[in-house]
């Protein structure tokens, strides 16, 4: 007997939350069970589909990059095509990543490998 569609102030929270655990826990879990987690712990099955839970930890380790000072945001509009206004709705959670966008995240992350070689100083 649950609400099917949750409120804005429901999905920033969720988002929100998204974000800290893919940030904290994330860095030592692939994408499958990082977005088995997240549906253990939010319980949204019919919120989300795979791909926009792939798009939002593309996102957050993307974050990462930047924070870390890896990769800007001038890079990253370079990376995805897309205006300055558009990475700051995507960083924001304005917006989600298209498909597009979220195949070129997941290269990003890939090129960078700083998920897969944080202590490897050769890259």
């Amino acid at each position: 007997m649950g609400c099917v569609y949750m409120t804005i102030e429901d999905q920033d929270f969720m988002m929100r939350q998204f974000k800290m655990m893919a940030k904290g826990i994330g860095v030592f879990l692939d994408i499958s069970s990082l977005k088995e987690l997240f549906r253990l712990e939010f319980s949204f099955d019919d919120e989300l589909t795979d791909p926009e839970i792939e798009g939002i930890i593309f996102l957050v380790r993307t974050e990462e990059l930047i924070d870390k000072n890896i990769l800007s945001k001038k890079e990253l509009e370079d990376a995805l095509g897309v205006s300055s206004d558009r990475v700051n709705k995507l960083l924001n959670n304005e917006v989600k990543p298209n498909g597009e966008e979220r195949e070129k995240l997941e290269q990003l992350i890939d090129e960078k490998q700083y998920w897969m070689n944080q202590d490897d100083t050769d890259n």
